[in-house]
């Protein structure tokens, strides 16, 4: 009786003890941590955008080889989240949520816990130090409520943060270097930024503002997006067919710079009837579904960017609307032909009898 009395006591000292230390101990709470990888910081800061990464790093992924993970959304974009339920009580059930990207320098994400009130804020910033050297820093900061804010006496977080960039930076190294293509990813830049432009002026738009059309021989909305998406599948089925053929032109042929080609194609004074394959119909009834269908479209493009170097575009000559073009001048010019319809969209949405 005496031990059961001992015991009694002292599990009611130890939580008397939490009662009290949670009363002065703080709530607030910061971890922070950083590493040296040896890699540029485009690769790096492409790895932990993608929070399914942090299975391969993070030490908390890494505990439960049983846990049940679901997804939402595009990873390595702005609002994907992933779910997780463990029966391991350090790993539990809980969601992180990506909440604000800056490209190339950090990514923050909120993490909320089955039982916790107030999320935590993580976040994971690059910066190169060096020639393929950057400096990875984690930091995590959040509420810790009563009285579980005592548990910092005896758990010290920042050693789970130090050993996920151990893990991060041996995960890293192993990789083949990636030698930064500044061409090729001024092409992609420009797809996404001509993807961006567009679907900010599709969304939101009701059917009736999808199918009007300014005069007879003008086209609505959705004829113009309709016709973004048959050219540029068409124009990139073209290019692919060039780049299986290789086909040996000499860049002699080539008699338009990147800058006349982009400005032919973007001048909306200039004007061209589309072959009637490719003319736009009405076949739009919503934005949501006219903004997947164009996006489906533009990732294959992206897509299909990402399969080669600048190099070997530059390397492939072939004929284009515009003469004899380099698959790189090529592809600028399906992005550019996007932007001319856009701006073309711009024109109907300006027009008087729009529908409000």
């Amino acid at each position: 009786m005496k031990i059961l009395k001992f015991i009694g006591i002292l599990i009611l000292l130890v939580i008397a003890f939490f009662l009290i230390a949670g009363l002065v101990m703080p709530k607030e709470f910061t971890y922070e941590e950083e590493i040296v990888i040896n890699q540029p910081e485009e690769q790096v800061f492409d790895y932990i955008k993608h929070l399914k990464n942090q299975d391969n790093y993070g030490t908390w992924n890494q505990i439960d080889p049983n846990m049940k993970s679901t997804y939402e959304g595009e990873d390595g974009t702005v609002g994907f989240t992933t779910f997780w339920e463990s029966e391991n009580w350090q790993v539990g059930k809980g969601n992180q949520k990506i909440v604000d990207i800056k490209e190339g320098e950090s990514i923050s994400t909120e993490i909320r816990l089955d039982g916790w009130d107030d999320p935590m804020l993580a976040t994971m910033s690059t910066e190169p130090i060096g020639d393929n050297q950057t400096k990875v820093t984690w930091k995590n900061e959040g509420h810790s409520p009563y009285p579980f804010n005592a548990m910092a006496l005896f758990f010290d977080m920042s050693d789970d943060f130090e050993e996920g960039l151990e893990n991060l930076k041996e995960v890293l190294e192993a990789q083949e270097t990636v030698v930064k293509d500044d061409e090729l990813a001024a092409l992609v830049a420009q797809y996404n930024q001509t993807k961006a432009a567009l679907i900010a002026e599709v969304e939101g738009l009701s059917e009736a503002q999808l199918t009007f059309k300014p005069s007879p021989d003008q086209w609505s909305v959705g004829q113009c997006v309709d016709h973004i998406i048959k050219s540029e599948k068409g124009l990139l089925d073209m290019l692919q067919t060039a780049m299986t053929e290789q086909k040996q032109i000499s860049r002699d042929s080539i008699m338009v710079s990147d800058e006349e080609l982009m400005g032919f194609i973007v001048n909306r004074e200039q004007k061209a009837k589309a072959p009637e394959a490719i003319q736009g119909e009405n076949v739009y009834k919503d934005a949501q579904t006219a903004i997947k269908d164009f996006t489906a479209q533009r990732e294959a493009s992206i897509d299909f960017v990402n399969n080669y170097s600048s190099e070997q575009l530059r390397n492939q000559v072939l004929e284009s609307p515009s003469g004899y073009v380099d698959a790189y001048q090529f592809l600028s010019f399906i992005s550019g032909h996007g932007t001319r319809h856009t701006e073309q969209i711009k024109e109907v949405k300006a027009n008087a009898n729009f529908p409000k």
